[in-house]
């Protein structure tokens, strides 16, 4: 499927995401139409960090999937988790999850 391209003025929203004692500020981008999660942006709260970074290339990678119609669940659950059925093992693994709701 081809990249949707979203248009440069969007409706979007900020979330808390609290993951391993942290907590980090998410933005995600709806596409206008459909109301669907199509971008997110996160960064570590400890600005040009490593883990800042990384972050970074995560969001661009989940939202290119998501731009390219790929469903998040058909991802999330291959996520590491902690313990059978438990908490997302990553900050990555809780963000995808924030994705599917």
């Amino acid at each position: 499927m081809a990249r949707q391209r979203l248009p440069n003025r969007r409706p979007n929203g900020t979330v808390a995401v609290t993951h391993g004692g942290r907590t980090y500020t998410a933005t995600l981008g709806f596409e206008p139409a459909s109301g669907e999660v199509r971008e997110i942006f996160i960064h570590d709260p400890k600005v040009d960090s490593d883990m800042d970074g990384i972050l970074g290339d995560v969001c661009i990678l989940l939202s290119i999937l998501l731009q390219h119609g790929v469903d998040p669940s058909s991802f999330v659950g291959s996520m590491g988790r902690l313990g059978p059925g438990g908490e997302p093992a990553s900050i990555v693994g809780r963000l995808a999850g924030l994705l599917v709701r």
